[in-house]
């Protein structure tokens, strides 16, 4: 293929009527994208396998600077009493990048896609470049990345996807099975061989019910490790739970997270979409069928947002699926009777967002405006209902008062303690979020040379690791007014460590709760 054919101007046309499209998935974790791409272009007549290129290793702040970190990681002080950076991991090697050109030299692609978030775009950068040494194809980025980035993201790529890819993946493998230009497909960016980008029009959401059941056949996936490549294995960090999203978007609009920053792209009619029951059970069906798995997690941002969907799906799953399952839920979108349908259908755990304890952050700042003690009823309505609980805490952000510490510790004590938080985690401000432009703001405003210096700084390192304490101390058995004692007895405030006989490290579980 010479240069202008790569460029996407020109190419001939092919007998064989199908594209061969390898998708690479850099570090194992949670991402549906490139099963759904895949059972996409298999779908419409093509070739599809899919390579996760490394692991990522989660690492104690101590051990953490033996290795490299990607963009955006971040400190979680975990229930066990550790601190530790998630997202290390150790430097590609050449044996590495050997294992992958052999395993796509095996499958001969057309084209490379790259699905990644905006933490490995430099990671993304170094395998892009290592892999047109000795493939002479499109390559394509998709995901979060290009969508909130692609300035950033295009010099690299040949084109970059800019939201839902299915449609384009296949209008990119179609073009290149025919020898036809891929420079003007909607949704894309593209780079010529002169350098010129080509910004086209944006695609408009497409119906959920018209997407493929995704492809998590074994023989179509492998996984590339630091000594080995692995062909026909489930990816290793799903184990045997089956991921699914029943839906896509959200109702909030909360400022840390990627859905208000789509809301705020592509606008927020129609962002909330859900696919029918019977597309639903469909693809359920197939996975119980060919997939050696024991449980579901349907990772919808709020799997309890519609109580009528609900109220049709939770039957026919029990009846024709009838697997455990793990699901996310709202403080303000579910009920004790809700509860109880999910318990009866086979849910065996859910975990709520609850991110504060602090009003005020949680409206100021999150984007969040749930009152505390809704939070609190609607943490005793999971338990009652007979459920295993979890909940989010976000506990470090720039905006952070003592009060706020003291507040959430006040919420803590009284929110059911049956319910386990894994860790409590810093904020991550990923670029453009609304969370970060507020960030940026207030970084700027205090590098004015004529600021005002405020009494009402940022707790230090020293009140976080008291107050992290305290969170843990909330979900031991320790009596409520014992607790209140020890966090208004100022010798511990002085001195945490004299906290630490109180605390039993936990071992963190699974949502699913059937394996640790």
């Amino acid at each position: 293929m010479d240069t202008i054919m790569q460029a996407g101007l020109v190419g001939p046309a092919r007998s064989r009527q199908m594209a061969r499209v390898a998708i690479i998935k850099l570090f194992t974790g949670l991402n549906l994208a490139p099963a759904q791409l895949s059972g996409e272009l298999i779908r419409a007549g093509h070739e599809s396998r899919v390579y996760y290129f490394r692991d990522y290793e989660d690492h104690t702040l101590e051990d953490s600077v033996n290795y490299e970190v990607a963009d955006f990681s971040g400190l979680l002080f975990s229930v066990d009493g550790r601190e530790v950076i998630w997202n290390c991991y150790t430097p590609f090697t050449d044996f590495e990048f050997d294992l992958l050109f052999k395993a796509l030299e095996d499958f001969r692609p057309d084209a490379i896609g790259f699905s990644l978030y905006s933490g490995i775009i430099d990671e993304s950068a170094l395998v892009t470049e290592k892999i047109r040494e000795r493939f002479n194809v499109p390559i394509i980025w998709g995901g979060p990345a290009p969508t909130l980035e692609p300035e950033s993201c295009i010099p690299h790529a040949d084109l970059i996807c800019i939201n839902e890819g299915e449609e384009v993946i296949v209008e990119l493998a179609n073009r290149i099975d025919s020898g036809d230009s891929w420079l003007d497909i909607e949704g894309t960016w593209a780079r010529d061989n002169n350098g010129e980008i080509h910004k086209n029009p944006n695609r408009s959401n497409l119906p959920l019910n018209d997407i493929a059941i995704p492809d998590w056949r074994t023989e179509n996936y492998v996984h590339i490790g630091k000594e080995r490549a692995v062909r026909g294995r489930f990816p290793r960090n799903l184990g045997k739970e089956y991921p699914i999203m029943t839906q896509r978007g959200c109702p909030f609009s909360c400022s840390f997270c990627i859905e208000s920053r789509y809301q705020e792209m592509f606008g927020k009619k129609d962002s909330l979409r859900r696919r029918d029951i019977d597309v639903v059970i469909e693809e359920l069906r197939w996975a119980k069928e060919n997939l050696d798995i024991e449980t579901i997690l349907f990772y919808d941002d709020v799997f309890t947002v519609n109580p009528r969907w609900l109220d049709d799906f939770l039957p026919r799953y029990k009846e024709e699926i009838g697997m455990p399952f793990w699901c996310y839920t709202y403080p303000t979108t579910h009920n004790l009777r809700m509860m109880k349908q999910l318990k009866d259908a086979g849910c065996v755990s859910i975990t709520m967002g609850v991110q504060s304890g602090s009003e005020r952050i949680l409206k100021e700042y999150y984007n969040r405006p749930t009152k505390m003690a809704r939070v609190i009823e609607a943490g005793k309505e999971i338990v009652e209902a007979g459920l295993t609980g979890f909940f989010d805490l976000i506990t470090i952000n720039e905006f952070d008062r003592e009060e706020d510490l003291r507040q959430t510790f006040d919420f803590l004590i009284e929110f059911p303690k049956e319910l386990k938080c894994v860790a409590f985690g810093e904020m991550i401000t990923f670029p453009t979020y609304s969370f970060t432009m507020m960030s940026d703001e207030n970084k700027a405003s205090k590098k004015e040379p004529n600021a005002i210096a405020s009494s009402d700084e940022q707790p230090s390192r020293e009140t976080y690791d008291y107050y992290h304490k305290l969170y843990r101390l909330t979900r031991t058995p320790m009596p409520l007014d014992q607790l209140r004692q020890i966090g208004n007895d100022i010798r511990f405030r002085n001195d945490h460590s004299l906290l630490d006989p109180y605390l039993n490290p936990e071992k963190i579980a699974r949502f699913t709760g059937l394996s640790a």
